[in-house]
């Protein structure tokens, strides 16, 4: 059997994601693989290559630095790929998901096209976006330096390293193969859908994951300012060996493997070679390509790009802090405001912004109680941004009282809430 489902996941530690199950694949066809290039002693990077069938579908210029961002490029469209595996997974992600294991089975013969070693299946809500506020099928071709295209991100401010996972999306895809209709089709299926279809990803690296199939679900899906589930493949980027084990080879033995931060156990006498494939896989002649893969304009999904979708810096600022997941109280926000150290200060900050996507009312009490404040380190600014977006009348005559007192020195935010 090329492909076993070995167990479901507990990933409730992790916020950014919903459900995951474990895979290991054995004798299996190497159809999707990376070809990496010799490292360049002049920089300490190499080239790389995301491929189906041979065919570049995401093309890497990666940091052996793990948090120095590397640069993205778009590759081969998969559409012009002979590959009836995809073809034949895209008809069945149609449907409403069901669950984290009939997914897995489901998506069986496509995963039979992965190397040999262990693997998540995880269902992972994604933001149809870059991270730099692109809209994902409007990314640049050439080869460009993407922040959230980094191992780990370190967050100078409070010393803390972030490991990456699969959050950005890069398409694999021509723009030229939209179709408006199945666009509009999506945008209702989507509409207050508890259990929608889900997409297919491969997280390549850092925070980002290639697209490999629902291209018109997750241009839906910024039409509507959401984010997109995708049924996400996520390879081993790390493991740990059993005591006494001193060098590194195909027979070394270990005693779990990790993907981001979620450490999982493997059975007593795996081997490094296992889960680590690449370990006997020689560098490749990579020839850097510019493909028209984008292009197509797509005018309301690049506006909501930049304003439903949080960018890398400012989604590291949540998970540095704590915030991105947490349970807030109005106790722990009022506490805060009270207690106003800088780190408290980032903390309200960040809270904020989580809040608007997860709690709008206590978002707006939130900032109503430090806009009513006089205290300096406040973030008034992200306050008042937030209560731009609410439109009534109680939240109008802060913004006139504010400008009445402050006259011509008043927040150009304030002044921007009728524009």
């Amino acid at each position: 059997m090329p492909v076993k489902i070995l167990k479901q996941i507990d990933v409730s530690e992790y916020p950014w994601c919903n459900s995951a199950v474990m895979f290991r694949v054995h004798s299996g066809l190497g159809t999707i693989r990376h070809k990496s290039s010799a490292e360049n002693y002049e920089d300490y990077s190499y080239y790389s290559h995301l491929t189906l069938n041979d065919k570049p579908i995401l093309q890497e210029y990666i940091p052996i630095c793990p948090t120095c961002e590397g640069m993205l490029a778009t590759g081969y469209g998969t559409e012009n790929i002979d590959c009836p595996e995809l073809k034949a997974v895209s008809e069945c992600l149609n449907s409403d998901y069901k669950d984290i294991k009939t997914s897995a089975e489901t998506l069986k013969p496509l995963l039979n096209l992965l190397e040999d070693g262990y693997y998540l299946l995880a269902d992972v809500p994604h933001n149809p976006t870059d991270g730099k506020g692109n809209f994902f099928w409007s990314v640049p071709n050439k080869m460009t330096y993407n922040n959230g295209f980094r191992l780990e991100y370190y967050h100078s401010e409070t010393f803390s390293v972030i490991n990456g996972f699969p959050q950005y999306l890069y398409p694999t895809q021509s723009s030229e193969v939209c179709n408006q209709k199945r666009i509009d089709e999506y945008v209702e299926i989507l509409k207050n859908n508890p259990n929608p279809p889900r997409a297919l990803a491969y997280h390549e690296y850092g925070f980002i994951s290639a697209l490999l199939d629902g291209h018109h679900k997750a241009t839906a899906a910024a039409l509507l300012g959401q984010q997109v589930n995708c049924l996400t493949i996520i390879k081993t980027s790390s493991c740990i060996f059993e005591k006494g084990e001193k060098s590194v080879t195909y027979d070394t033995r270990i005693r779990s493997v990790g993907f981001s931060d979620i450490k999982i156990p493997v059975p007593a006498g795996s081997l490094y070679g296992e889960c680590m494939p690449d370990i006997k896989r020689l560098p490749e002649d990579i020839k850097i390509t510019e493909y028209n893969l984008t292009g197509k304009e797509f005018p309301e999904a690049e506006i909501n790009a930049k304003k439903y979708y949080l960018n890398i810096e400012t989604l590291m600022e949540l998970y540095a802090y704590d915030i991105e997941g947490a349970d807030l109280t109005d106790e722990i926000i009022d506490r805060w405001i009270n207690e106003c150290s800088f780190d408290n200060c980032a903390r309200l900050k960040c809270a904020i912004i989580y809040l608007m996507k997860n709690n709008r009312d206590m978002a707006y009490r939130t900032a109503v109680k430090i806009i009513s404040k006089s205290t300096y380190h406040l973030p008034f600014e992200t306050a008042w941004t937030a209560l731009t977006h609410f439109k009534d009348e109680k939240t109008e005559k802060l913004m006139i009282d504010h400008i009445v007192e402050y006259g011509k020195d008043s927040l150009d935010v304030v002044k921007s809430y009728w524009d």
